[in-house]
């Protein structure tokens, strides 16, 4: 069927005509499909762990994804391909397209898959980057240097290649698509683009022919499944009954609806569900089903949790928000209370925050790591569209969406703002930035013009305002040029930089006598200045192997996370580190000269949680780790280490590991049969010359509850066996690069496995496995390294050893 792409044409010259010119039509962050989270549905079940299935977000849609699924696997149909998916805002487009974007018979049908979601404030040239960063490419260097016209033609050659899959999520505007689908090729090779939207217009204008998929309302019967699922208490099923009335009428068959008011139930005990359905029932016919549920779910927040969910609104719709991120933000912001429990420090209640709003599904996880723990969350779009403007006009924060001014009611004097800039375009003169408590940039531009507007800025707020900021966050924004005034900023508690490509940290951060959270991560800067040792209240440091020129005076004894520290060959107890018995994570890389200090200071340290130890020459090259007793440290579950270890080493492993890394340790014996023995073993990732045998078995009744594997650059691996009954839930396996392996003994009986990735293999190796297994878990990909996962050129990429970031 050539008529889409002939009608495209067709529309785009009449279109642009001669003044636009003709068209020209020419975990990569791995997606977990493992999901098991934390959740607190009330006070008494807080922390509790269990499996919620990816279908659970399709409950009552089963019809329409099979529809879906038929149409994107059209292998009858091979031209480029529209599926317009139509409905209401609260019908669930964006869940139904999601659980389709994810499948494993989907990922594996389409080689390059890319979401979007189109917001109508992003520049043309930015839609495009979104897209190219989320596809395996082989290089492109100063992405963000190029026209606009380059990076189209780069990612029309890029999609040529491959059989590809995009989701346009929330599509408003037929223009927004006319740019796009310049750059989308059609090889005839059965590639297919996903749009949502509310508008039946919009898709009938992109594809007149196509038959677009429109939702409707859920049946009660279908309703009522769903919210069974999303409220659980199984064991109130028959009192439940009585309320599915009022359930029904209040949510009107609205997916969206029904989750959320599963959500606000979830969080209370069921002796008062009657009496808030009550409540939930008088709003009815006041506004829109969506819009009281909504603004009841709300409502019902403890005070203390209204802040942590308004303050999501800080950040661009459908923006994905690392969980480190936003706990400390909330506590930078004072929003996690003093009435803590004298078990748990503020970090933990912040985690417990997080929890709770997930339970009431006001906000959504986005990203899961592969031991099962969140990555990244988001505010759902729908209550995105809701509370923007009810935070702007309650004067909670400013938020410049676009590059016009955005005008809001006048803020109430007792509210100081919290401003948010996505696109560089707060100016200095507006009234509002004169006593702000918080900043946060997201400008996308790179280039003097950036830096500058940003030092004008800040220097702006240091004359006018300075005692009110309490958060300065510029994740990801270019080369910042920070004042050199910065200890003025005297009330100043989270200083975020990660990703800023900066060279240098100003001598002044030590004069932030508030400081709590400095985030160097993925910068430049290669050493800190000793003054941040006067920054007594320091909670959270994160470095990129950076050395410090002078160790404290005293320890620090509120620092939680020390990463990652370069002592190189000086002793760790010039720094104190034994002192900092309160420390949760830590990353250190040293050298043979001060490893076996570094063991003996690590030993002391009881309260470690996560440990990236690397030991190193100058020159990169690993040198021997020594490692010492570990057994004792009952909290440390995830261990990463870079470096040559020995066989006997690992008796010291701690008992609790969950997560375990190693990478270049040179082992010559099998280490299967010993790692095996670790009885709370999740995520195992053996990276580069990890191991160098020719043969590695994982024995019987080995690795009891392993769900996830990662084997990577063992270059001389030939055979692997899998005895029968090891590893029985493991869910996940990775190989990657072992061009030597040959043969795989029983991995078919490893029947949890529900992934089987393979990157950079040999053909053969691949159809070999592809006969045995079958088509139902495997999914195979070209890994290719990129730079453009990468944020700036002058960062080297670490991912051939397992030295890129894990999260931290």
């Amino acid at each position: 069927m050539k008529r889409f792409v002939e009608g495209v044409r067709a529309f785009l010259s009449t279109k642009f005509g001669k003044e636009q010119g003709q068209p020209d039509l020419e975990d990569t962050t791995h997606y977990y499909s493992s999901t098991e989270i934390q959740r607190c549905c009330g006070t008494h079940r807080l922390g509790d762990v269990f499996e919620e299935s990816d279908s659970d977000v399709v409950i009552g849609r089963e019809d329409e994804v099979k529809e879906l699924v038929s149409r994107l696997l059209d292998d009858n149909d091979e031209s480029l391909r529209v599926i317009s998916l139509i409905g209401d805002e609260a019908l669930g487009k964006t869940a139904l397209a999601r659980n389709v974007f994810n499948r494993l018979d989907i990922r594996q049908h389409f080689p390059r898959r890319a979401w979007i979601h189109v917001s109508g404030d992003l520049e043309y040239k930015a839609l495009l980057l979104i897209i190219l960063k989320q596809l395996p490419i082989c290089s492109l260097k100063n992405s963000e240097l190029m026209s606009e016209e380059e990076i189209r033609d780069r990612l029309f050659l890029i999609l040529a290649e491959h059989r590809f899959l995009i989701v346009l999520d929330d599509l408003c505007t037929v223009d927004v698509w006319l740019k796009l689908v310049r750059a989308f090729a059609d090889a005839f090779n059965g590639s297919r683009v996903i749009l949502t939207t509310r508008d039946l217009n919009v898709a009938k204008q992109i594809d007149p022919w196509g038959f677009p998929l429109e939702l409707s309302p859920l049946t009660e019967e279908r309703s009522w499944s769903l919210f069974l699922k999303k409220v659980g208490r199984p064991e109130y099923r028959k009192e439940l009954n009585n309320l599915r009335g009022d359930i029904w009428r209040i949510c009107d068959g609205l997916p969206l609806a029904i989750v959320l008011l599963g959500g606000v139930l979830s969080a209370l005990e069921f002796k008062d569900w009657s009496r808030v359905i009550g409540l939930a029932e008088q709003r009815r016919g006041s506004q829109s089903p969506l819009e009281n549920i909504v603004d009841f779910g709300y409502d019902q927040l403890p005070d203390f949790l209204k802040p942590c969910f308004l303050y999501l609104a800080l950040f661009p719709k459908a923006y994905e928000i690392p969980i480190r991120r936003l706990l400390q933000l909330w506590l930078a912001e004072g929003f996690v209370h003093q009435f803590i429990p004298h078990e748990r420090i503020p970090e933990d209640e912040a985690k417990r925050y997080l929890e709770e709003l997930v339970c009431r599904n006001m906000i959504e996880i986005a990203k899961w790591k592969s031991d099962g723990s969140p990555k990244t969350c988001r505010m759902p779009t729908y209550l995105y569209n809701d509370f923007l403007p009810k935070a702007n006009d309650k004067g909670f924060l400013h938020v410049h969406h676009c590059k016009k001014d955005f005008t809001s009611a006048d803020s109430p004097e007792s509210y100081i703002p919290r401003l948010a800039d996505q696109f560089g375009s707060i100016s200095t003169s507006e009234s509002h930035i004169q006593c702000p408590s918080s900043y946060l940039s997201f400008d996308p531009r790179k280039g003097y013009k950036s830096n500058k507007d940003i030092g004008k800025f800040l220097n702006t707020i240091i004359i006018t305002s300075f005692v009110t900021l309490k958060v300065l966050d510029l994740e990801g924004v270019y080369k910042p040029l920070l004042p050199k005034k910065l200890g003025k900023f005297q009330n100043l508690r989270y200083l975020g930089l990660r990703w800023t490509g900066l060279d240098t940290c100003p001598e002044s951060v030590g004069d932030l006598p508030c400081l709590e959270t400095l985030d160097l991560k993925c910068t430049n800067v290669t050493s800190l200045p000793s003054s941040i040792w006067k920054a007594k209240k320091l909670r959270h440091l994160y470095m990129e192997e950076m050395s410090i020129e002078k160790p404290p005076k005293k320890s620090s004894p509120n620092l939680l996370t020390l990463m990652e520290l370069h002592i190189g060959a000086n002793c760790p107890y010039r720094y104190g580190l034994n002192k900092f018995t309160s420390l949760r994570k830590l990353g250190l890389t040293c050298d043979s000269q001060s490893a076996k200090q570094t063991a003996e200071c690590i030993s002391n340290l009881g309260n470690l949680q996560t440990l990236r130890l690397k030991a190193r020459d100058p020159f990169g090259q690993p040198v021997e780790l020594v490692l010492a007793p570990m057994k004792e440290h009952q909290s440390l579950s995830n261990l990463y280490l870079f470096g040559e270890i020995k066989m006997n080493d690992m008796e010291n492993f701690p008992r609790n590991l969950r997560t375990l890394t190693l990478s270049m340790s040179g082992l010559e014996i099998d280490p299967m049969p010993k790692l095996g023995m670790l009885p709370q073993l999740n995520t195992l990732r053996l990276f580069a010359r990890s191991y160098v045998g020719w043969k590695m078995t994982c024995p019987s009744a080995h690795f009891p509850k392993l769900r996830v594997l990662k084997m990577w650059n063992l270059e001389r691996l030939e055979q692997w066996e899998v005895e029968e009954g090891a590893m029985p839930e493991l869910v996940e396996l990775e190989i990657r690069c072992c061009e030597k392996l040959k043969k795989l003994v029983k991995l078919e009986e490893l029947d949890s496995l529900k992934e089987l990735i393979l990157t950079n293999m040999p053909q053969k190796f691949v159809e070999d496995i592809r006969t045995r297994m079958g088509t139902g878990i495997l999914l195979t990909n070209k890994w290719e390294f990129s730079d453009l996962h990468v944020k700036y050129d002058t960062y080297t990429s670490k991912e051939e050893t397992g030295m890129e970031d894990t999260g931290s």
